[in-house]
């Protein structure tokens, strides 16, 4: 059984201060002790030319990409072969994240993540570009080579696509981090798990269409569109004025920090304006429940760093948008 969403957040970050602490903490310098070390088996299916033009796999559509569970990813039966793994522990603030710990062999800890929307840009420094089951995967070792990232591109442009990050001090983390990423290419190109399609679910909802184009042409003319990840879209990205709409869970809105409640056509929407000097606002809403106490949440932001801070101007463009996103939106 899930742990409601307050207790997620303990133990979430509970397993956080362990994974980062465990080490320093003993008093013995384990790197250097004899424990059996595990074996990360090789998948089948992996190597070959990089594809280097747009990604026509059907399995792997943004539209299927959004509405798939990210936690059977890493959950036991996907990381029975780095050693014996904890049940994985979904995010409470994305559709797309979840984690998990593995301690190997020798009793020490991996930390296991992974998140479907991830940036899998590739640089020209520090990377390493291979392929998996026809799909371009990206490897990024941290310095202290303690972890490593290893993202499998299902989207050219943006380049975005599945994340596994993997903290491991005990042995090699790319190595682990490939293993799981050829494991969860083998179950996305077969039969992966995903979300119900329980009425009105975000879940399903592409970001990039959630807003009247009418509506949108008026707050920020540009027109430039970027997926930032599968459950969220900006519109006119690197200029301004900006638009981004985003699906994500938490905890029901509420008026706190500076949030005010308001309604729009009868829904009891969260407002809030940015820290700093430019013209920003937040707007975000309650779309329906989600799991223990957590809801689906819609959020609207508009920015604009040529303008300077009015609530008044910029929440009422906000405003504009949300009230376009509230009327497309599928009921629950």
């Amino acid at each position: 059984m899930l742990l409601n969403a307050r207790r997620r957040r303990i133990a979430s970050a509970l397993a956080l201060v362990a994974v980062l602490g465990a080490l320093p903490a003993c008093g013995q310098n384990l790197g250097k002790s004899n424990f059996a070390r595990t074996t990360v088996a090789v998948e089948a299916g992996s190597g070959g030319d990089v594809p280097s033009g747009d990604i026509n796999d059907p399995a792997v559509t943004p539209a299927v990409m959004r509405t798939i569970d990210p936690c059977p990813l890493v959950g036991k039966e996907a990381l029975s072969s780095l050693g014996t793994p904890e049940d994985p522990r979904p995010s409470s603030t994305s559709f797309g994240s979840c984690r998990t710990r593995v301690t190997d062999a020798g009793g020490k800890q991996l930390s296991v993540g992974v998140e479907i929307g991830a940036s899998t840009y590739v640089s020209s420094q520090g990377v390493t570009v291979t392929t998996v089951e026809g799909l371009p995967q990206v490897e990024r070792k941290s310095k202290d080579g303690k972890s490593c990232d290893v993202g499998i591109m299902t989207l050219r442009k943006p380049e975005r696509g599945v994340g596994i990050s993997v903290t491991y001090d005990g042995g090699d983390p790319c190595a682990a981090a490939r293993a799981v990423a050829a494991k969860a290419v083998k179950s996305l190109h077969s039969s992966p798990a995903k979300y119900p399609s329980s009425p009105g679910t975000l879940t399903a909802v592409d970001p990039c269409t959630a807003a009247d184009p009418a509506v949108l042409g008026e707050v920020v003319p540009h027109g430039a569109t970027m997926l930032t990840s599968f459950h969220s879209c900006d519109w006119t990205p690197g200029s301004n004025p900006r638009i981004s709409i985003g699906f994500r869970t938490g905890l029901p809105p509420e008026e706190r920090d500076g949030t005010k409640k308001v309604e729009i056509d009868g829904v009891a929407v969260y407002q809030k304006v940015g820290s700093g000097s430019s013209a920003e606002c937040k707007i975000e809403w309650q779309h329906k429940a989600w799991v223990d106490e957590d809801v689906e949440i819609v959020g609207v932001i508009y920015k604009n760093y040529d303008e300077k801070k009015d609530e008044a101007a910029s929440c009422e463009k906000a405003a504009k948008v949300a009230k376009s996103v509230l009327s497309k939106l599928p009921k629950p």
